[in-house]
This record gives structure tokens, sequence and C-alpha cells, in this order.
């Protein structure tokens, strides 16, 4: 029982030092490309990544501490080309996003873009959006 707890202990504070909420099931290979903290009124924002970050095959989205509205993803490459995502959906405190799969595989990621809000109650505060590429 005791090596359980332990086990659990180091589990728990690895997902912390990598950025991954504890409770969000994340690939092995995921790297924290940004975050945004999320007004209650509609909000259009860009994370910059970069060429130094590498190639990724996918993305998704992990919300934090309210619920949120995500909306209007686009993905512009490296090479210039943008991937419009059509999605509009509603994402609860703590959970995760589905994997965007990025068009041609692995890509280098220049910038993405999304609109957003917050749509939980003003008691809970701003939320965050975390956005990680898969690799």
């Amino acid at each position: 029982m005791k090596k359980i707890l332990f086990l659990t202990a180091v589990a728990l504070a690895m997902a912390s030092c990598m950025g991954i909420p504890v409770g969000v099931v994340a690939p092995s290979d995921s790297i924290l490309l940004g975050e945004r903290t999320v007004n209650f009124k509609a909000d259009h924002d860009v994370i910059g990544v970069g060429a130094y970050q590498g190639t990724f095959r996918s993305l998704f989205f992990v919300v934090e501490k309210n619920d949120v509205e995500l909306f209007n993803v686009v993905v512009v490459y490296g090479n210039g080309d943008r991937e419009k995502f059509d999605t509009r959906l509603v994402f609860r405190e703590g959970s995760r996003s589905r994997a965007l799969d990025l068009r041609g595989g692995k890509r280098i990621i220049k910038s993405i873009q999304f609109t957003y809000r917050t749509v939980g109650t003003w008691a809970d505060g701003k939320a965050r959006v975390v956005v990680y590429g898969v690799k």
C-alpha cells in the first residue's frame, strides 16, 4: 500500500512539473505551446510557436479554473499555409479537447489563433486555456 501511495505521489509530481493539469490524460509526447487567461467576453488571441519547438502532428486544448467556449481555431504553419478547424465547443473546467490532427502529418507551427470566452459563473473567476502540441 505504501508503494502505491509513493508511486501515485511521484506521478502527480511529474505531471505537475510537465505543466499538465492533474486529471487530464495527455500523450507522453505532449509539449506546452502556450496559454491564455480568458475573459467573460469573446476575445481573440494568437499563440506564437516557431520552428524551435519542432514539428507536431496534432494539438489539443486544456481548460482550467472555469468553463470555456472555444471557436474559430486557425493554425498557421511555418510555410504560411493556414488550416481552419470549425469548432464551437464548450469545455468544462478540467477537461481537454479532442486531438486536432494537423493536415499533412508532422508540421512546423508558426502560430495558433482562436476565439474564446468564459461561460461559467463570475464567482469561479477567469478560465485558463492551455494549448499542447503532440510530436
